[in-house]
């Protein structure tokens, strides 16, 4: 005689569901927020010229077209500060978030999360000219890009399984789409 009491039993149903309930208490806690903290450099040269691609770069009014899939909205919410807020996603997942840029003195194009899952995310940029592709000095633009990427609560745990290559090749699309809006210009 079997001592496993069978599925359909209602004992056997609330030992699991309570089981279950206490596992969960205890081990979302444990789950740190702050679990990932990684950082991504992508070097590439682009056959645009880079006053055309830093305009289209700092222009955030245009990304709900540049990235039609992964960016709503973007609202400019204090010129002062160059705060603005987006909605923003993947995969049909969207989250509010805001963020301020800026451009240094040296050149550099400065984008810094504030808020949200994201919040202390910064993403640095950097355009040099450089020859054009078909050899035009001057038409081309290198870029060097790091991504400092900080996420916090469900977010972490969600790319906390997404490979460094895959984040990679993330920021190498996305300029991509950068390099070709400013190439219609």
């Amino acid at each position: 005689m079997s001592h496993i009491m069978p599925k359909h039993n209602p004992t056997f149903r609330s030992r699991n569901i309570i089981f279950f309930l206490i596992a969960f208490v205890i081990l979302i806690p444990s789950i740190p927020l702050s679990y990932a903290d990684r950082v991504i450099d992508v070097q590439t040269v682009a056959n645009v010229k880079e006053q055309s691609l830093l305009s289209t770069i700092s222009n955030l009014q245009n990304y709900p077209q540049i990235f039609p899939d992964n960016i709503k909205s973007v609202k400019l919410l204090d010129n002062k500060t160059n705060l603005v807020e987006m909605n923003a996603g993947v995969n049909g997942i969207f989250f509010d978030t805001q963020a301020v840029y800026q451009q240094t003195p040296d050149g550099k194009y400065i984008v810094q999360v504030v808020s949200g899952d994201l919040k202390g995310t910064t993403m640095t940029t950097e355009l040099n000219k450089t020859w054009g592709f078909d050899g035009s000095p001057g038409m081309g633009t290198k870029a060097n890009i790091s991504l400092d990427l900080k996420t916090s609560g469900f977010l972490s745990w969600m790319l906390g399984f997404v490979p460094d290559d895959s984040l990679n090749y993330a920021l190498q699309n996305g300029f991509s789409k950068f390099v070709d809006y400013a190439q219609q210009d």
